[in-house]
């Protein structure tokens, strides 16, 4: 009886936890401050917010995305503020399967130093990924700090957030080697400052392959929400659901789970396909760190597992990421 005890006393520790993790990431900030686009979807009537838009032009796909970093980080850092403005853009154009091109910013600060470092950062920026400047506009007489931007690729094929199917496998490829970062709630894992532009775009390759060789049905780069944040963003995009076993994450191994579930990876990707054996190969082949984490539903339903345990994250026939009403 007192084994007995003492083995149910550790089961239900370990249960609590998993239900802390979940209740953690259900109101962390990264995702939560994602339900203030209903209001403007609404007004758009759109029911879903992909990473990238696109147009078709003769053969290819002309794709588009624009980004703003939060004021707090072109406040206290602002040649960062730069570098990632063109970051997280051309993240969002890779997973769509795009090459980027060509990049747009406009910088907002009353303050020439700001200034000054947040165009120095896109400067730095433009070089590690090889892409343009086609033109920016400057604000110099604001009451805030900001550094809003656009990216512009060209695609042959698309890799949507709308197009998940029920029974698909689901990857998280992330680029492990870099160093973790926090400053309030916002966690960053920096992999590309250190890197050389050739090592970089060698490992955003795979996303272009896959979606060229037509080997995915949908991608998100995994962003301010977080890996588990960004799958249910794709989910409610394709209206289904997803098992996710948390021990299958790739994660760097000095980093606990917790921060890394919520952390803005330099490199990461969610892939929704019925050939994860090819993706797996050319995300492993780009020196990316990719597993099969899990599998889409069709009951709109998000479920975390670890171990034997497993915990409700969201149920997306009666709640929104987004925050459109139900």
């Amino acid at each position: 009886m007192l084994l007995s005890d003492k083995r149910g006393k550790e089961f239900r520790m370990k249960i609590n936890e998993l239900s802390d993790l979940v209740v953690k990431l259900r109101n962390f900030e990264g995702l939560t401050r994602k339900a203030a686009l209903g209001e403007i979807l609404e007004i758009f009537e759109e029911k879903c917010y992909d990473d990238a838009g696109f147009l078709d032009v003769s053969k290819f796909k002309v794709v588009v995305s624009c980004d703003g970093i939060v004021e707090n980080l072109v406040k206290n850092a602002p040649l960062l503020a730069g570098y990632y403005s063109v970051l997280v853009n051309v993240n969002d154009v890779v997973a769509k399967g795009a090459r980027p091109l060509g990049f747009v910013s406009v910088i907002s600060s009353s303050s020439s130093r700001i200034r000054k470092k947040v165009s120095e950062g896109i400067r730095d920026g433009l070089e590690k990924y090889g892409i343009r400047l086609l033109k920016g506009h400057l604000h110099p007489d604001t009451s805030y700090d900001a550094v809003d931007a656009a990216a512009i690729g060209v695609a042959r094929n698309i890799l949507p957030s709308t197009d998940a199917k029920a029974g698909d496998s689901l990857i998280v490829a992330v680029d492990l080697a870099g160093k973790y970062y926090s400053k309030g709630w916002l966690k960053t894992f920096d992999s590309t400052t250190m890197k050389s532009s050739q090592e970089v775009l060698h490992r955003l390759s795979s996303m272009i392959e896959i979606a060229e060789r037509k080997l995915g049905h949908a991608a998100r780069d995994i962003s301010g929400p977080g890996i588990i944040g960004t799958i249910a963003m794709l989910c409610e995009s394709s209206k289904v659901g997803a098992k996710i076993d948390l021990e299958k994450v790739p994660k760097p191994n000095d980093v606990c789970l917790e921060d890394w579930l919520m952390a803005y990876p330099g490199i990461g990707f969610v892939i929704s396909t019925k050939q994860p054996t090819a993706c797996l190969h050319l995300l492993q082949c780009s020196k990316l760190s990719a597993a099969a984490v899990g599998e889409i539903t069709s009951n709109e339903k998000i479920w975390l597992s670890y171990g034997k345990r497993q915990e409700l994250f969201f149920d997306l026939k009666h709640q929104s990421v987004f925050g459109v009403a139900r």
